[in-house]
C-alpha cells in the first residue's frame, strides 16, 4: 500500500520560512525530542511534563468547570468541623480535582490552621470566606546532588512532587452584613447574580464549593449553593437562572426548617426573605387559603391563580418556565403566576371533573374558558365568592407536602388549561335566521358545521380536563375559543358555490389565527346583503393575495356605507384579475342595495 504524504504546514515553500510566521507556536505544548547519545538535563524532562499537564487540562476544560459528582459540603456550627464529601470536580483552569474519600476540617481549630499557613491567620477578620477545594503540590523524600564540580559541596534536594487536594479560604470583598443568617444569604444571592468578576478573582486551581461567613472570628453560617455550580464550559443566562433556581431552594427549606423550630407560622411573605426568586419552585402551602380564595406570599399587585396539576408534569412545567425572566420583588412590575397544585394522576381525574359544572342559565351561570383556574388575592374578597372550597379543600388535603410549586407565565401568552373558579358556564347561541333566503334550513347550517370542522369535532362539548400543559401558546388559546366553524354560523353560504368557497378557506387560510382575524375584519365591513358572494369573495381575496390591501382599503373608508365598501372591493378585484363573474354578481347586488 502506498503511503500518501502531505507538507506538514501546507504549504511547499514552509521549510523556507520561520516557523513563527506560518504555525500556531505554544511554548507549553513543545516536547523533547528524544534520540541516543543526547545529554538530558532537567529543563528537558520539566518540559514533557508540562506538556502532559497541559494536555491534560485540556481535557478539562472540554468537560467544563464546576462540579461532576459529589463534593457536598456541609458545616457543623457547634463543632466548627467542615465536611467534604468524596467526589470530582474541574477548575476554571481545567484542572481535574478527584477526591477519593472524605474530607473534614476543624475552621475554629486556629494553631492548626497557623502552622499550615506559615505563622499566618492565626485570626480570621469578619467577612465572608469562599470554601474552596484547592491543588497542591506537595515537596517530598530527598535525593543527592551529584556535584558537576571538584570545588561543589555535596548537597539535596526533594525528589519527588506529590499532588494532593486541599481546602481552603479565600477572602471574598463583600460585606458581611448586619443582619440574621438567613437574610443574609438571600441578599447574596442577588449579589452574586450575574457577578461574573466575583468568580474570576477565585485562584484557577480552586473549585469553588460554597460560602463560610465568618464574625468575631468564629464562623457562623455556610451557605453551600453559593459559588458552586455543575460541571459546563460556558456561563450563560440560562445557566445564571439554573443556578438562582439551586440557591434558592436551598435557603427556601432552610427558611422553612428554621421557622418551623422556632414554632413560627409558615404563613409569610416571599418578600420577607428575598428580593429576587427565580421564574419557578417553591413556596409554602400555608400562604395560599384557595377556599376564600386569598394568598399572602406575593405582592398584591401580582396576578396569582392556582390550579391542580398532573405530578407526572410538574418537571417539564418547571423546565418551561425556567428560561424566562427572574422575579424581582423590588419593582413595581406586574407579574402572572400560576401556584401549582400536584396531584396524582387518579386525584387530579377525580378532582378537576368536579371543578366543572354545566351551564345553568337561570343562575347565569356562563361556560369559563377554563374551569379549573381559581384567581386568588392578596385579601378576603367583600362579598362572596363561589370557589369551590369543598373541591379545594379536597385538593388541599390530597397533597401531603407543606409546599406547593409556582411558576412565572409568560406575558401575553400565559394561559393554563387546568383551573378553579367557574365564572360563566355558557349556552349555544340561537341559528341565524338569513333574511335575504328563506329558503336556508337548519338542516343546510348543520351540514356547512360539519364541513367547517373538518376533523368532525365538536370544541363545545371537549371537556377542559385532559387539554394538555398549563402553559399554552397565545395562538393556541385564540383558535381554542374562535375557529371558523362558530364564524361560520352567523354568515352562513347560501349556495353550493359559497359552500365550497367556505370549504376552501376552512381548510387553508383558516387554520392560521392571523387569518381568522383577518376573515374578522372582513365579515365587520361587508354587509350581510353581500352573503351571496360573501365567501366566495374571500376565497379570491386569500388567492390573489389581496386580503391585507382589502383590509386598508376598507380601513380608509371611514364612512362604511356597504355601497361604498362595494365599489372600493370590486375596483381592487378588478384590478388583480378576479373572476368576471363575480365582479358581476357584486356590481347587481350594490345596484339593487342602492335604488332600495
Amino acid at each position: 500500500m502506498t503511503e500518501i504524504l502531505f507538507q506538514p504546514l501546507g504549504n511547499p515553500l514552509a521549510a523556507s520560512r520561520p516557523m513563527e510566521k506560518i504555525a500556531d507556536i505554544d511554548s507549553r505544548l513543545t516536547r523533547t525530542h528524544y534520540f541516543d547519545g543526547r545529554l538530558l538535563t532537567a529543563e528537558d524532562l520539566e518540559r514533557d511534563q508540562i506538556y502532559l499537564d497541559e494536555r491534560l487540562r485540556e481535557a478539562g476544560k472540554i468537560l467544563g468547570e464546576g462540579i461532576a459528582s459529589g463534593l457536598e459540603l456541609s458545616f457543623d456550627r457547634y463543632s466548627g468541623l467542615l465536611t467534604l464529601e468524596a467526589g470530582v470536580g474541574v477548575t476554571r483552569h481545567g484542572r481535574i480535582l478527584q477526591l477519593d474519600q472524605q474530607l473534614t476540617v476543624n475552621v475554629t481549630d486556629n494553631a492548626l490552621i497557623s502552622q499550615q499557613n506559615k505563622q499566618k491567620h492565626r485570626r480570621f477578620n469578619r467577612g465572608l470566606y469562599a470554601v474552596t477545594l484547592n491543588y497542591v503540590e506537595v515537596a517530598t523524600d530527598r535525593a543527592e546532588v551529584i556535584p558537576t564540580d571538584l570545588n561543589e559541596k555535596r548537597a539535596s534536594e526533594y525528589a519527588d512532587v506529590t499532588e494532593a487536594l486541599q481546602l481552603g479560604l479565600v477572602p471574598l470583598p463583600l460585606p458581611l452584613i448586619q443582619q440574621s443568617e438567613l437574610h443574609a444569604r438571600a441578599s447574596l444571592i442577588r449579589a452574586l447574580k450575574d457577578n461574573k468578576l466575583m468568580l474570576e478573582q477565585l485562584p484557577g486551581d480552586a473549585l469553588p464549593l460554597g460560602i463560610l461567613a465568618i464574625r468575631d472570628n468564629t464562623p457562623v453560617w455556610l451557605d453551600s449553593e453559593l459559588l458552586r455550580h455543575p460541571t459546563r464550559r460556558d456561563d450563560t443566562d440560562y445557566t445564571a437562572k439554573q443556578d438562582l433556581y439551586r440557591q434558592h431552594e436551598n435557603l427556601f427549606y432552610d427558611i422553612l426548617e428554621h421557622r418551623e423550630s422556632g414554632g413560627l407560622s409558615l404563613d409569610f411573605s416571599a418578600s420577607d426573605y428575598f428580593s429576587v426568586m427565580p421564574a419557578a419552585g417553591s413556596m409554602p402551602k400555608a400562604c395560599v387559603d384557595p377556599e376564600r380564595a386569598v394568598q399572602s406570599y406575593f405582592p398584591d399587585h401580582y396576578q396569582v391563580h392556582i390550579a391542580p396539576v398532573r405530578m407526572a408534569e410538574v418537571e417539564l412545567l418547571l423546565q418551561e418556565s425556567s428560561p424566562l425572566p427572574t422575579i424581582d420583588l423590588t419593582s413595581g412590575d406586574t407579574v402572572d403566576i400560576m401556584i401549582l397544585v400536584p396531584l396524582s394522576n387518579q386525584n387530579y381525574g377525580r378532582y378537576a371533573a368536579q371543578l366543572e359544572r354545566p351551564a345553568n342559565i337561570i343562575e347565569r351561570k356562563l361556560k369559563a374558558f377554563d374551569p379549573l383556574r381559581l384567581t386568588i388575592y392578596p385579601r378576603p374578597a367583600p362579598h362572596e365568592i363561589d370557589t369551590d372550597e369543598a373541591v379545594w379543600r379536597a385538593i388541599f388535603n390530597a397533597t401531603e407536602d407543606d409546599t406547593l410549586l409556582y411558576v412565572r407565565r409568560p406575558l401575553r401568552a400565559a394561559e393554563t388549561q387546568v383551573s378553579g373558579i367557574v365564572l360563566a358556564n355558557g349556552f349555544d347561541l340561537p341559528k341565524v335566521k338569513n333574511s335575504n333566503n328563506s329558503n336556508t334550513t337548519a338542516t343546510t347550517t348543520e351540514s356547512v358545521s360539519e364541513h367547517v370542522m373538518t376533523d368532525g369535532s365538536d370544541s363545545s362539548t371537549n371537556s377542559p380536563v385532559d387539554r394538555g400543559g398549563v402553559i399554552a401558546d397565545e395562538d393556541e388559546i385564540i383558535k381554542r375559543f374562535l375557529d371558523l366553524k362558530s364564524i361560520a354560523k352567523f354568515r352562513m353560504p347560501q349556495t353550493e358555490a359559497e359552500k365550497k368557497a367556505l370549504l376552501w378557506v376552512a381548510e387553508k387560510p383558516g387554520q392560521e389565527v392571523e387569518a381568522l382575524q383577518q376573515i374578522i375584519f372582513l365579515l365587520l365591513r361587508i354587509s350581510s346583503w353581500f352573503d351571496p358572494v360573501l365567501w366566495r369573495t374571500i376565497r379570491a381575496l386569500f388567492q390573489k393575495g389581496l386580503v391585507e390591501k382589502a383590509q386598508q382599503t376598507l380601513f380608509e373608508n371611514e364612512s362604511g356605507h356597504p355601497v361604498i365598501t362595494a365599489k372600493l372591493l370590486v375596483q381592487l378585484m378588478a384590478d388583480n384579475g378576479v373572476n368576471k363573474t363575480l365582479l358581476k354578481q357584486w356590481e347587481e347586488l350594490a345596484a339593487k342595495l342602492e335604488k332600495s
